[in-house]
Formats: C-alpha cells, sequence, structure tokens
C-alpha cells in the first residue's frame, strides 16, 4: 500500500493561490491532483504528491514560508474522523494517544509520538515523515505548526512552546517558523520536535455525553472498513512510529493498540505476517535512510532503529544489504 494523505491537509492552498494571484492548476496538473479535492475533503492524494506540490508552490510562487501560512487554515477539524476520538477522552494525554493511534484515518505518512520527562522538564511531541527529506520543508513546517494547533485545541487554551526543531536548514531570510511557533528553532536536527510544557497532558477535559460514544467507536469501525486498511499496515505505522522513538517492542505495540500481544500476534498471522517481519523491515528501510541521508555516527543510528549494541546492528545491516553501515556512507553502491 502507498502513503496517502487526506485532501483536507491542502485546504487552503486554493485561497493563497487566489491571494498571490497565481494558477494552481497549473500546478496541481503537473502533480496528478486534481482540483476536486477542495472541495472534497475526505479524497485522499498521494502524500509525496502533496510535498512535492507544496514545495513546487513555494517556489514558484516566490513564498518560501508557505507551509507556514498554510497552516493558519488548519486545526483539529483538519484530521477529520479523527478528531472525534478526543470526545471520549478526560484528559489532553489520553486525546493525543488516541489521535495517534488513529491518525492513519488521516495519513500514512506521517507519525507522531509524545515523550514525557522523567521527573522534570517539557515533554516532546515528535513528527516524523515516511521518506523523510529536505523536499518535505513545506509540508513538515505546516504539520508541524498544525500540530501546535491541535495541541492548543485539545487543551482548551494556549500552550506555549519553548523551542522546535526541524530537520532541514534555516530559511535565508525571515525566520517565519519561529514567528508563528513563538519560540526559538533549531534547524538540521535529526527529526521535528516541539518541547512544550508537560503539565498540560494533565489537564482534564470537559466530559462529553458518553451515549454519543458508541456511536463514534461504530463510526471510526466503519470508516476503518471503508478505507481497506489492512491490520498489518496499522502495526507497520506503530512500529515506525515507536522506531522513530528509539523504542519499540511487540509488547509495546500491542499496548499502543489497545490489545494483548497474543492477539496481536493472531491477527498478522492471519494475513500471512508477524512482528518480527514487519520490525525487521521498518528498520531496514529507517537504517538504510539514516546512513545515505545524514551524517548521524553509526552509534545513533543504532540506536535511532533500537538497537543497543553497534555490533549487533552491523550485523543486522550486513544482512539486508550485503554491505557494512560505513562502507553505503561512502558510496558503495548496493547490489541490485
Amino acid at each position: 500500500m502507498g502513503t496517502y494523505l487526506r485532501a483536507s491537509a491542502l485546504s487552503g492552498l486554493d485561497d493563497l493561490a487566489n491571494r498571490y494571484d497565481k494558477n494552481l492548476l497549473s500546478n496541481l496538473e503537473q502533480h496528478n491532483i486534481d482540483p476536486s479535492v477542495f472541495k472534497a475533503q475526505e479524497a485522499e492524494v498521494t502524500f509525496e504528491d502533496a510535498c512535492a506540490l507544496l514545495e513546487d508552490c513555494a517556489t514558484g510562487w516566490d513564498v518560501p514560508d508557505l507551509g507556514v501560512r498554510l497552516s493558519r487554515y488548519h486545526a483539529l477539524d483538519t484530521l477529520g474522523v479523527v478528531a472525534l476520538v478526543t470526545r471520549m477522552e478526560t484528559s489532553v494525554r489520553t486525546a493525543l494517544n488516541a489521535i495517534m493511534r488513529n491518525l492513519y484515518l488521516h495519513t500514512n505518512g506521517a507519525v507522531v509520538g509524545i515523550t514525557e520527562p522523567e521527573t522534570e522538564g517539557p515533554a516532546e511531541l515528535t513528527m516524523v515523515l515516511r521518506g523523510d527529506r529536505s523536499e518535505m520543508r513545506q509540508f513538515r513546517e505546516s504539520a508541524l505548526c498544525n500540530a501546535r494547533n491541535i495541541l492548543e485545541c485539545v487543551a482548551g487554551g494556549k500552550v506555549p512552546i519553548y523551542e522546535a526543531v526541524v530537520p532541514h536548514d534555516a530559511p535565508k531570510g525571515r525566520d517565519s517558523l519561529s514567528a508563528e511557533l513563538k519560540c526559538p528553532v533549531r534547524y538540521e536536527g535529526d527529526k521535528s520536535i516541539l518541547f512544550f510544557e508537560s503539565k498540560v497532558l494533565n489537564t482534564r477535559l470537559k466530559k462529553t455525553d458518553v451515549a454519543f460514544h458508541p456511536i463514534i467507536r461504530r463510526y471510526l469501525a466503519e470508516i476503518s472498513v471503508e478505507k481497506n486498511r489492512s491490520f498489518a499496515e496499522i502495526v507497520r505505522l506503530e512500529v515506525f512510529r515507536q522506531l522513530s522513538l528509539g523504542l519499540v517492542s511487540q509488547d509495546r505495540v500491542a499496548a499502543a493498540l489497545n490489545i494483548q500481544p497474543r492477539t496481536l500476534q493472531r491477527r498478522l498471522k492471519a494475513e500471512n505476517s508477524s512482528f518480527r517481519e514487519i520490525l525487521d523491515e521498518e528498520r531496514r528501510k529507517r537504517a538504510l535512510a539514516l546512513v545515505q541521508q545524514t551524517d548521524l555516527p553509526l552509534s545513533e543510528v543504532a540506536l535511532a532503529v533500537a538497537y543497543s549494541d553497534q555490533t549487533a546492528f552491523n550485523q543486522a545491516f550486513r544482512r539486508w544489504f550485503d554491505r557494512s553501515p560505513l562502507k553505503v556512507r561512502r558510496g558503495v553502491p548496493l547490489l541490485p
């Protein structure tokens, strides 16, 4: 299954095109995106095409902060049906966890995780895009700003952001991302992160009529079936999310999906898959991307794919590619 994104994530782009007197139709045609997506927010577009569209518009329109400007059109309702899950939760923490569990209904091109401090300090909202690369700058900045917007919608008020981190380089002119988030931004990091006040996670949410909960659950189930997302794909997204945080295991994935590990094993087996196969494949893809596209020390690459021992990582890398990670980083071609 390829990567996808609900058209709602592009809402506002048509308005920005009118504001700058630009011909959006030519950009859409170039990336095989039907103009009707602006009237059908539940439609899906290819994630990579959406990212490329934003990059081309930003360059062609000479609007280097297009992603930031686009985020001002977005909030919790951009997530569509996923936003409904927050109505069944009692705190900001559980609401965000529910959003992360169901984010695949909006896109499988991005995964989000929350890391809380062991004692004191800020919480971290981490976002990783599948196939993350510099050409995703506009989508990344738009999504990061909307993550702030969603956090504030759920919390019911302003949430101070202490610092943001993004993988791409700093802008040559005005730092619109820093101005929008009202915090310092550290560029050329290894992932996108928002650091915010951890106490916000404890905020209690206003209770909704529990009579609606079964209706929401049934609707979510129907949407899941309608979109034909396999259980293996849902597990894969959760593995990718946890791998991005550096900690992943079968028990953790099962807990995140609110099922028992044995149930996870059984359902994957029914789809001729297994947790071990999925984890190995996701590790393989992430390891290759980090070795080829970043300058991270190989010891940190090992940790980033959940290997605490670099020797074990080197052995796994050789098994995957028949090359050492050092040789691949130096440009030795992979075997076809």
